[in-house]
This record gives structure tokens, C-alpha cells and sequence, in this order.
């Protein structure tokens, strides 16, 4: 199973390589979103050096949709790392993604959306169009992207683990919001915890330069559904860091590469975080009503 996983330092760098890990994912804060720590041109600049020497492919994360007016300021940036080699991109517009294939033919091209990829036939017409890999929705449930993963395997990828994107808003809610009850606080990566009046569940949140986002109370695994996956043909697999600890991640990175059994994994790790299934067994057309 080829294991993508973003870092942001060079000990996350060396940790995930003596791990084996197919790939490392990077991100700026222009090119990125939903990513707590974007790096410096000079930080891209040596974990792509360290990477390369290290023989660890790299690709930058491009995962936002580019407005006509950052067009040119996007174009700046892209051949400024361009110089420093990258594997490939890993992008949510198609703009962007025709742009690569027609600059960079030699770049690997992952197509991450998010939400629109949910039939074998999406899958088919993207490659067709020069994508080396597409990640599915995440709404999927087993039985969908199974389905998927029998016609295409080798090309698709699905999160394996992490907290899921709930929504997204190109609006900075959380500094409107401080700034509406007059409190000066600096929001920008940092996490924020949200609570519903009358519920249970805790909501991670974090606003960058493109907006705000709310990801799910609960953490995705799927270690032992990635393993059937894998024996159909399904052959990449994204790990997500965000929020979660250095050592977590190194113990997912474990279990999928089979170097520590699930149950102990799930065990560890549930001490930390409340781990879910998230929608592999609830399709979301799914309706819960509450009669009174």
C-alpha cells in the first residue's frame, strides 16, 4: 500500500521515511489549506532537499480552488518550487490540474476534491484526462468504494485515517467572530474546539488565509477495511495529520504497513482520540428523525 502523509519538519521527515512511507505531502500557505503549520519558501526548500536526498518522493499540496485573481501570484509560486523538484501536486481544481499536465507533463497529478468523486465513471474520465491518481468522495460508503476499487484500483486513492472535513467556508468566521464580541485574538492556524448548545459533540476548527473549516468529533480509521481493499486492488492510501500527534501517526503508519496489529493499534490510539468508521456504514441519504 503506497502511505501519503503530510510533515512539516525535518524529525516528521526522518520518523515517516524509516517507515517506509510512499510519499510525504508539503504545503505553503498560499498553494494549501487546512493545514496548521504552511511552510516558508525556505522550509519547502530544505524538506525538499532532505526528502530527495533520502529518495522519499514529495509532492506539494494544491488542495483549494484558485480564483482568476491569485492566477498569476499561483503561477509565481509554482515555478518558484518547481525548482525544488517536486514529485508531483496534489490539487482540488481542475484548472489547476490542466495547468499542471500542460506545464509540468513529467509531474504526477493526484486529484483530491473531496466530495465529487463518487462513481467508477468519475474515476475513468479523470484518468482519461491525464490524472495519475483520483481520491474518492469521502461520503462513500465500503460497498461504493469497493465497487470503485474493483474497476480502478491501482489509480484510486481514499483517507485511511484522521479527521474528516465537515464543511468549509471561504469566510473567516472565527475572527468575525471575535471581532463581534470585541476580543483581539490572533486565530490563524490555531485550533479551536466547538460546542453545539445541547449536544455532545466537540468539533476541531481551525481558520488559514482561505477561510474556516469544522472537521468531524471523531477520528477516521479504517485499518482493517484498507486491508480488504488492498487485496482487490487498491493501492494508495492518504494519512492525515491534522490535529493529530507525531506518535499516532507513526503507529497508523505501522499498522497499515502491517508492522503492528490493528486491535493493539486501535487500542493505543483510542486512549487519545474517539475513533469512528465515519459514513463506510452510514450512506449518507441516511435520515435520522427524532419524533416527539
Amino acid at each position: 500500500m503506497n502511505l501519503f502523509v503530510p510533515i512539516h519538519n525535518h524529525e516528521q521527515l526522518e520518523a515517516v521515511a524509516s517507515l517506509k512511507v510512499s510519499a510525504v505531502i508539503l504545503s505553503t500557505a498560499f498553494c494549501s489549506s487546512k493545514t496548521q503549520y504552511p511552510l516558508t519558501m525556505a522550509e519547502l526548500s530544505s524538506l525538499s532537499k532532505i526528502s530527495t536526498e533520502m529518495k522519499v518522493p514529495w509532492y506539494l499540496s494544491v488542495n483549494r480552488m484558485m480564483l482568476q485573481s491569485e492566477w498569476s501570484a499561483f503561477e509565481q509560486e509554482i515555478q518558484q518550487i518547481s525548482t525544488f523538484h517536486p514529485t508531483g501536486f496534489i490539487v482540488s481544481d481542475l484548472g489547476v490540474m490542466y495547468y499542471f499536465k500542460k506545464n509540468y507533463p513529467d509531474k504526477k497529478i493526484v486529484l483530491q476534491t473531496d466530495t465529487t468523486i463518487t462513481n467508477a465513471q468519475d474515476v475513468e474520465i479523470l484518468l482519461s484526462l491525464g490524472v495519475d491518481i483520483v481520491a474518492l468522495a469521502r461520503e462513500l460508503t465500503i460497498n461504493e468504494v469497493t465497487e470503485i476499487v474493483f474497476r480502478h484500483g491501482n489509480h484510486v486513492m481514499i483517507s485511511g485515517f484522521g479527521y474528516q472535513c465537515m464543511s468549509t467556508s471561504s469566510r473567516p468566521l472565527m475572527s468575525n467572530y471575535f471581532e463581534y464580541i470585541q476580543h483581539d485574538i490572533d486565530v490563524l492556524y490555531k485550533r479551536f474546539t466547538l460546542q453545539e448548545e445541547g449536544r455532545n459533540e466537540r468539533y476541531p476548527a481551525m481558520q488559514d488565509t482561505h477561510g474556516f473549516h469544522i472537521f468531524t468529533s471523531s477520528v477516521l480509521e479504517i485499518f482493517d477495511e484498507a486491508s480488504t481493499l488492498e487485496e482487490i486492488g487498491l493501492n494508495h492510501l492518504l494519512i492525515d495529520s491534522l490535529f493529530i500527534d507525531d506518535e499516532t501517526i507513526q503507529t497508523v503508519i505501522k499498522t497499515f504497513n502491517k508492522k503492528m496489529v490493528s486491535e493493539e493499534a486501535i487500542s493505543e490510539i483510542s486512549k487519545k482520540y474517539l475513533l469512528s468508521k465515519a459514513l463506510f456504514y452510514t450512506p449518507t441519504s441516511a435520515i435520522k428523525v427524532v419524533i416527539e
